[in-house]
């Protein structure tokens, strides 16, 4: 069943989860959620991450041919390595040519570089650029 509420916005951009939704999603201080903007639909999505608060994650940039299959086969590579992805985005740069995926997923049990080098090597990408903003 799904709840609503009108919540305000302080001056600060700050919003109250009220207690009972709290409850129900079983979320507590320190607990992680994630913000979705659709500027296109007017509206923002918060769901809870399964995740402690002290999993870090990180923002990949993938670029990779603009192909069949490419996008799978990067993502093979991914789930290979014991990453469950929280978000992706794919988006076409040059049709037929260039393509890019936006991902959030938790930090790899590997060096970056490393994990970097295959997803290169074994998913075919581009390039991959890795942005840690939150280290617990």
């Amino acid at each position: 069943m799904r709840d609503a509420e009108i919540l305000r916005i302080d001056s600060r951009g700050r919003i109250v989860i009220p207690r009972s939704f709290r409850k129900t999603l079983g979320l507590k201080e320190g607990s992680q959620i994630m913000l979705i903007s659709d500027p296109n639909e007017n509206e923002l999505r918060l769901v809870p991450l399964p995740f402690t608060d002290q999993t870090a994650f990180m923002r990949m940039r993938i670029l990779m041919p603009d192909e069949p299959g490419a996008l799978g086969k990067v993502s093979k590579v991914i789930g290979e390595m014991g990453l469950s992805l929280i978000y992706g985005q794919e988006i076409i740069l040059k049709k037929g040519e260039a393509a890019e995926w936006n991902v959030i997923a938790p930090i790899p049990d590997m060096p970056m570089e490393e994990f970097k080098k295959i997803v290169i090597e074994k998913g075919g990408a581009k390039s991959v650029t890795i942005e840690v903003p939150n280290k617990p």
